[in-house]
């Protein structure tokens, strides 16, 4: 059970932990378009920028630990222990000085924001990648006419994968256009954590009706030209999962076991649906039986690296560097080498063993049950009456589920903009509901620009008004000294 928890902000305004948590996220949901614009050695640049920023919130702040969840903070620990018994002994200290990073940034914002302002800060970051994937894909499309590749590359005369391309020029061909983040599955999360992010703020008066709008047709759009099979279903679970929370909320705290035990046997019966009807499933998305290759990558990682040290792994590394032998030629297609999983659980377990998997899914399953919690229970007033429903309470339920279907295709929740969005919800998750956080400054409803004087000119009056009475009661004091 969380209880109140006060942002920490101390000397940081409000405006600039907004600015800080919304610029971090747009860099690390950008993807590669930050790297194939500026090269490696920029992106590094961009990336210790927002770590410096980060930090100096951090210590001006003084957040508290206390409440944070302590299998994120085992979770890491034993990743560094990993650093005894790694393969790549350089490569596991340089990553996890990184994943370390990420995971002080993300506290940074959990412990600085409000959850709508979360929220708000998520919806920036989101549609400003989406606006100008399309804006670059249409440039592209329009102006170059030939697929793009990042700047730094020079490929001459050699026959180049179609995966090399930064874009393919396909947004009026019928193909997958791939925008910023430079992957067509990654923009299409993009789009789907967006929607759910304005859907939010709409259903909270947070923004209105025609520029939300707006923006859910420009999350489709893109989600429509990405194609990514992944997505789609993680996009059918979250809606799933969106009814389930808002059908269990109606029903009282003491009644909903019969619900919780038929919701389990549906899940069951999905699931083994899934199993045996997975081929007409898989031609249903557009798929081949391999899931796109991702079998035989599965298949790869086990035999050739898992089932040698499956109970400690081979060392913690995140994102595999191309470099590092045998991870740049396990898994490698149509001239593709393939420096991930598509598997989270089954790459942290090729990296830190079974130890480690167990780690990182008491860590998962935590922040799965508070984001469960933190969208069904019912909130109090000091009279003890329930609170009115808050749409923001269903967020961290919402983005955990999207994250989560996505890391069974992807390892992307094990590093970057996956890691950091899970670390925030999982964090604040820990620290407080949504109905018991205190009211922060930017959390009401959004002020016209011509209307704001009014607010500041009523601010200052409340302040007045909180100032006049300890006047009388210092010159009382006065008079008795």
């Amino acid at each position: 059970m969380t209880n109140t928890w006060p942002l920490a902000r101390r000397r940081v305004p409000e405006r600039e932990a907004f600015a800080f948590a919304a610029t971090l996220l747009f860099i690390v949901f950008a993807g590669d378009g930050v790297s194939n614009l500026l090269s490696y050695y920029g992106w590094a640049v961009v990336c210790a920028a927002a770590g410096a920023w980060g930090v100096s919130i951090l210590v001006r702040a003084r957040p508290s630990f206390r409440r944070t969840p302590p299998g994120l903070w085992i979770l890491l620990g034993w990743c560094l222990l990993s650093v005894a018994w790694s393969h790549w002994r350089i490569a596991t200290i340089s990553s996890l000085l990184a994943q370390v990073l990420c995971t002080l940034v993300a506290f940074v914002v959990a412990s600085t924001l409000s959850w709508r302002r979360i929220v708000d800060a998520l919806s920036l970051a989101l549609r400003w990648v989406l606006s100008l994937s399309l804006v670059f894909e249409f440039v592209v499309a329009v102006v170059v006419r030939h697929p793009v590749y990042p700047v730094w590359t020079h490929y001459g005369d050699r026959k180049v994968p179609d995966a090399f391309a930064f874009s393919r020029a396909e947004l009026f061909t019928g193909g997958r256009i791939q925008g910023l983040p430079g992957n067509a599955n990654l923009l299409a999360m993009v789009a789907l954590l967006a929607a759910i992010a304005v859907g939010i703020q709409l259903a909270e008066d947070r923004m209105k009706r025609v520029r939300a709008t707006g923006w859910l047709v420009v999350a489709a759009a893109v989600f429509l030209l990405t194609r990514s099979s992944t997505v789609i279903v993680a996009a059918v679970v979250v809606a799933v999962v969106l009814f389930a929370a808002v059908a269990v909320r109606r029903v009282p705290t003491g009644r909903r076991a019969p619900w919780y035990l038929g919701g389990l046997t549906a899940v069951l019966l999905v699931g083994g649906l899934v199993a045996v009807a997975s081929r007409p499933i898989t031609a249903l998305l557009g798929r081949n039986a391999t899931l796109t290759g991702r079998s035989d990558i599965w298949s790869d990682v086990w035999n050739e690296l898992v089932v040698h040290h499956p109970v400690l792994g081979w060392g913690w590394i995140g994102y595999w560097w191309p470099a590092i032998s045998p991870l740049n030629h396990v898994h490698v297609q149509n001239g593709v080498t393939y420096l991930q999983a598509h598997n989270a659980y089954l790459d942290m377990w090729m990296q830190i063993g079974a130890i480690g998997l167990v780690l990182f899914l008491v860590y998962v399953i935590g922040a799965v049950v508070r984001s469960w919690w933190n969208a069904t229970a019912i909130s109090r007033g000091p009279d003890l009456e329930p609170k009115p429903f808050d749409p923001v309470s269903l967020a961290a339920l919402l983005l955990v589920t999207a994250l989560l279907v996505q890391s069974f295709a992807e390892s992307r929740l094990l590093y970057e903009g996956n890691w950091i969005l899970f670390a925030i919800l999982a964090i604040k998750t820990r620290s407080v509901l949504v109905g018991e956080e205190p009211v922060s400054t930017g959390d009401g409803p959004r002020t016209p620009v011509a209307r704001r004087e009014f607010r500041r000119g009523a601010a200052d009056g409340r302040a007045t008004r909180e100032r006049a009475p300890r006047e009388p009661a210092r010159r009382e004091s006065s008079r008795r000294l």
